[in-house]
């Protein structure tokens, strides 16, 4: 059964990663050139505030309420109110947007803004399902959010609707499938209980919102600084290469969401080993096969991806191959240390990584070579790599005992 389970969140993860490159590609399509990049603003922001409540709700969910019974109805209220209270951060942060952005673009930050709420309380649904241990639903509604949406936003953008009544549809499909997620979950969101399942596991939390956030901050900040000794171009070349390596990100996200509830069910047992070694040896066949894939493709095959990118892109596929590769091992400790509440080595693993992306890079950019700064963020991946596996090796990320794992009912008792 923990298998199937795997499989099915797997499938999710693929589902809603493949509608929502549908949904911009159609906005693409539609939008002019201006349009299109203040969509992409709200779009990134939107994004960021999804990566935080994932980070913030989502993964303590996971975390601390896999195991078997844990996962109560008040506790399924709550953090669906806690995705809510990010969600109004995130309504008026897009708002905002529509304020400086002008008359003429306002509409599309607004209409953005009011997908936040139904976009960010549907992932939630997402984690609250997997957690419970019926990815089925999840992969449920987010393919009716894309059977629905999809379609019908292909057809609007062939009448020629604008930009901002054709992400119409994607809101509705949104809200349609937030509906029926919360129909199967029999739950409605808690906020005022939400805020208060936040703060009683705030140890996890806010670690992992600081986690997140720390990461996102130095890879943001680093792309912007290595302009200086690479210029846009050699940045323009470092994204593109990143981009051919894309959907290994999906598939790193997609293994420790499905690993972490496994791990915390299997806590304590023989299986827990079998599940990471299970892991490793899919996480790390399909890092191969991708990784060759890139490497062999063809010239026609990348100008036809990346256009005139492809010459400068190409060199840089080496490197970025290898970086990938290191995140196999780094993308387990993680999930070895979420599923063991070895949280301060979780912390300490990607507070490495989040400095090194930020100094590696730029150091061997300094070179001058684009090349180089590839290198710098591989460096930086297995730099925490190695850390992560030194604490393990120390014996210091060991499974916590009893307290820890009936933590959920003391947390949340009835």
């Amino acid at each position: 059964m923990g298998g199937l389970r795997r499989f099915v969140t797997f499938a999710d993860q693929g589902v809603s990663s493949v509608s929502n490159f549908v949904a911009v590609a159609v906005a693409a399509n539609v939008a002019g050139t201006g349009e299109f990049g203040q969509f992409s603003l709200a779009y990134a922001g939107l994004l960021l505030f999804l990566g935080a409540q994932r980070a913030f709700v989502g993964e303590t969910l996971l975390v601390r309420y896999s195991r078997t019974g844990a996962l109560t109805a008040r506790v399924a209220a709550a953090s669906l109110g806690g995705s809510l209270l990010v969600a109004v951060p995130a309504a008026l942060f897009l708002l905002a947007g529509a304020a400086l952005a002008g008359e003429r673009n306002a509409l599309l930050w607004a209409v953005m803004a009011a997908a936040a709420p139904l976009i960010l309380l549907q992932d939630g649904l997402r984690y609250l399902f997997i957690c419970e241990g019926r990815p089925g639903r999840a992969l449920a509604i987010d393919g009716l959010w894309a059977a629905l949406s999809i379609p019908a936003m292909v057809l609007a953008a062939g009448e020629g609707w604008s930009l901002a009544a054709v992400l119409g549809w994607w809101i509705a499909g949104a809200g349609a499938a937030l509906a029926v997620g919360l129909i199967l979950a029999r739950a409605v969101p808690a906020v005022r209980a939400g805020g208060r399942w936040l703060w009683l596991n705030r140890d996890c939390s806010f670690r992992y919102l600081a986690e997140f956030a720390a990461l996102n901050a130095s890879s943001f900040a680093v792309l912007y600084l290595l302009v200086f000794p690479l210029g846009p171009a050699g940045v323009g070349a470092l994204r593109a290469a990143q981009l051919l390596f894309s959907p290994l990100n999906t598939v790193f996200a997609a293994l420790r969401t499905a690993i972490i509830p496994e791990l915390v069910r299997a806590r304590g047992t023989v299986v827990f080993r079998r599940r990471l070694t299970e892991a490793t040896a899919v996480v790390l066949g399909l890092a191969l096969c991708w990784g060759a894939a890139v490497l062999m493709l063809p010239q026609a095959a990348g100008e036809f991806v990346l256009g005139d990118t492809w010459s400068n892109a190409s060199d840089l596929r080496w490197p970025s191959a290898f970086q990938y590769l290191a995140m196999v091992p780094y993308t387990i400790l993680l999930a070895y240390f979420r599923a063991s509440e070895a949280n301060r080595f979780s912390t300490l693993v990607r507070g490495i990584l989040a400095g090194a992306t930020l100094v590696l890079p730029l150091g061997f950019a300094l070179t001058g070579s684009t090349a180089a700064s590839v290198w710098g963020f591989t460096a930086a991946v297995g730099l925490a790599a190695v850390c992560g596996l030194l604490a393990v090796r120390a014996g210091r990320g060991r499974v916590p005992s009893g307290p820890t794992q009936e933590q959920p009912q003391r947390v949340h008792g009835r």
